[in-house]
């Protein structure tokens, strides 16, 4: 036998082999398969229950796409054969007179699916998305009983508290707001700031007014806080030299043919009780709404102190912290709660003082109250300079210090604090040098050991990797009250808002 031959023959040989053992375990793994299903609990016992409106949906579903199949196999089916045996075959005269009408059952099948995905996405609207992450918000009771020990959600007492990041509601703009103090604006002096994400720079003119205009020259867009006060009183620009007087209008243009109705956008800005007040919103309601009064009550305080600091802290976060008293002992360790003993129960009893929230904190001769749009007024009764003594009433102590927080929203994420500091006791103490220096390192070093907790809880707030307001207590009432009103304010029109707010309590 010649070799090709041979070869050939044992190569057909090795090809059957290897059919043959492939075959072999085909069979093996269907023999597996139906020992598995024998094996296999039957098919009822897998099935979950599910309700009927998702029995509903599936069966239409299911209804459409067996139509849609058949409507298929019918149009596109062979028709090279009269077979009359064969159902998805028909005759060659009656193909056009079955295609039209299976063009009309998947046009009417097609109107039908579409109301069916109406319907499917209105339903969906209404159930709970289970794979979305968890919002910011709790269902929390604002009202504690005064022994402290009701804050669980029940009842009326249910409100939702929710952060809005660092979102500024614009509800908030309808209020004044200090931006600095009188005593440091003199006629040479430029102040730049932030109000609501935008840039201002405020002045006296020549008459003595404080002015203030967007920090944004009309020409290039130069900051007019690098600029100088001109001799006729007006802002006037680094760059080129124009000139802006209170109204935001240009005055002068060096070097060039004078343009008209070129002008800055200019803000209303007011002074009182030795403050700069400003009104960031719709400038034909700062006159009929009165400038809030900061100033104690009695002739007996001094104010020994006024301070301005720049916190990159969103300004409702700062706010919370300084109406949370219960955290001194555990966070201000190294300033004024130095050796501070850790209270059994800390409480908040409210009372009818000014203010959105007015009460009385205990243990502690502390009294706080919450103004709006973002004061934290306090007063803290002292048995002795320095000594806050625990079970005495503010009201019982013979010395007082007064301080007033101004949380102003500069921008997102950013806080411009003003700090007054009144004392009734010791009026020559304001006198003695570096005074100022020495309140000022105090705040400092006060306000350090609030912020790297306080920044904590802004990145995690900002990555969603934390709620705010996850777990409230009985001694964070004051904050709750706080957040109601801000969420109050984010949702309610002009007509209902001032009537809202008074009922938070």
């Amino acid at each position: 036998m010649p070799q090709h031959v041979q070869q050939q023959r044992s190569s057909h040989g090795r090809i059957a082999t290897r059919r043959l053992r492939r075959g072999a375990a085909v069979r093996a793994s269907a023999q597996n398969d139906r020992t598995k299903r024998a094996a296999a609990p039957p098919m009822s016992e897998l099935v979950t229950a599910e309700d009927e409106e998702t029995r509903m949906w599936r069966e239409r579903v299911r209804s459409f796409f067996c139509c849609r199949w058949r409507l298929c196999n019918t149009s596109f089916g062979s028709h090279t054969t009269n077979n009359p045996h064969n159902p998805r075959v028909f005759p060659k005269q009656n193909i056009e007179t079955q295609a039209e009408d299976n063009e009309r059952k998947l046009e009417q099948m097609t109107l039908q699916m579409q109301r069916l995905q109406q319907s499917v996405d209105a339903t969906s609207e209404t159930r709970p998305n289970v794979n979305a992450p968890p919002p910011q918000s709790r269902q929390v009771s604002d009202t504690t009983n005064e022994d402290g020990s009701d804050v669980s959600p029940s009842g009326n007492s249910k409100r939702l508290l929710y952060t809005q990041g660092l979102t500024l509601e614009p509800a908030l703009k309808e209020f004044w707001y200090p931006v600095d103090y009188s005593s440091r604006l003199d006629g040479g002096t430029l102040i730049p700031l932030e109000l609501f994400d935008i840039p201002w720079v405020i002045w006296r003119n020549n008459e003595g007014e404080v002015c203030a205009v967007k920090d944004s020259c009309a020409h290039r867009a130069c900051p007019l806080s690098l600029g100088k006060v001109s001799e006729t009183g007006c802002v006037q620009c680094p760059y080129h030299g124009w000139e802006y007087d209170k109204s935001g209008t240009v005055k002068k243009m060096p070097s060039t043919p004078f343009a008209r109705n070129v002008k800055v956008e200019n803000l209303v800005v007011r002074e009182a009780d030795g403050l700069i007040w400003a009104w960031p919103g719709e400038p034909s309601r700062a006159e009929s709404t009165p400038i809030p009064s900061l100033l104690p009550e009695g002739s007996n305080f001094e104010q020994h102190a006024q301070i301005q600091l720049d916190v990159p802290v969103e300004h409702g976060l700062l706010m919370e912290n300084l109406l949370d008293l219960s955290h001194a002992p555990f966070t201000h360790t190294s300033t004024f709660a130095k050796g501070w003993p850790i209270p059994d129960s800390v409480k908040f009893h409210l009372d009818s003082g000014m203010g959105i929230v007015s009460g009385a904190w205990d243990p502690y001769p502390i009294d706080m109250q919450f103004v709006e749009p973002c004061f934290v007024i306090s007063t803290i009764g002292l048995a002795a300079p320095g000594d806050i003594r625990r079970g005495v009433k503010a009201e019982d102590c013979d010395k007082h210090l007064r301080q007033v927080h101004a949380c102003v929203p500069a921008s997102e994420g950013k806080t411009r604090l003003l700090y007054l500091m009144h004392l009734d006791f010791w009026p020559w103490m304001k006198n003695l040098p570096l005074m100022e220096e020495l309140w000022l390192s105090q705040a400092n070093q006060v306000l350090g050991e609030d912020l790297r907790l306080v920044l904590g809880q802004q990145e995690r707030m900002l990555k969603s990797q934390g709620d705010v307001w996850g777990a409230p207590v009985a001694y964070d009432k004051v904050g709750v009250r706080y957040r109601r009103w801000r969420n109050q304010l984010a949702s309610c029109d002009e007509t209902k808002c001032e009537v809202e707010t008074t009922e938070l309590d």
